[in-house]
């Protein structure tokens, strides 16, 4: 396969964003073969991004680094810092891009920026929507992610200063019923994390 073909393959599908390399096989059927050539001159000529091993950018459609995001490590959703600033929680937005994930975790760093992914169990693998064309935590649970995966679980983040990252947040936009029923949905660890003093304050009538 010649690059100005594969160009043509990219322009026939301006709704997709993202293709991996096994993609690219699948539509280039039997010419297949050539498809790693093309795709690394296309690169070295700048005609092309590849934000990771395996994944290309259409260039007739460029993703947004919140799209790259989703799709290199799938299933995730946005989550912990960067879902709070981008919902206004946190009072500064956050540049990595932080996830939470199903498959081990990892760290992207890509002309796009850096993409942080975070492990959870598949039955705290919840509490997210559709915004803008990616899937992106409420922001109860967005906070409740980040302190189970910082905090409990990891031990990344001690108490003093996950209570200073808490005060920087405005904590009375978050939903009280939304957050105590999201927080029971983690067992015995949704008590330990609205036991903090800044959650309290939050829930307080």
């Amino acid at each position: 396969m010649k690059p100005l073909e594969l160009l043509r393959l990219f322009r026939a599908y301006p709704e997709k964003k993202l293709f991996s390399y096994a993609d690219l096989l699948q539509l280039a059927g039997q010419s297949g073969g050539g498809v790693l050539p093309a795709l690394g001159r296309l690169i070295r000529e700048g005609l092309l991004d590849r934000p990771a091993r395996g994944w290309y950018a259409n260039p007739f459609a460029a993703p947004s680094p919140e799209e790259t995001a989703m799709a290199l490590r799938a299933p995730c959703y946005l989550s912990l810092e960067y879902a709070l600033g981008r919902t206004g929680i946190l009072s500064q937005q956050a540049f990595t891009l932080t996830l939470v994930s199903l498959r081990a975790p990892h760290t992207y760093r890509t002309r796009q920026g850096i993409f942080e992914y975070h492990q959870i169990a598949r039955r705290l693998f919840w509490g997210f929507r559709p915004l803008d064309g990616v899937q992106i935590a409420w922001p109860e649970k967005a906070l409740l992610d980040l302190i189970y995966l910082r905090h409990l679980r990891h031990r990344t983040m001690d108490v003093e200063r996950l209570a200073s990252l808490l005060e920087d947040m405005y904590l009375e936009d978050l939903n009280p019923k939304r957050l105590t029923a999201f927080a029971a949905g983690f067992g015995e660890s949704g008590p330990r994390m609205l036991a903090l003093a800044p959650l309290r304050r939050c829930l307080a009538p």
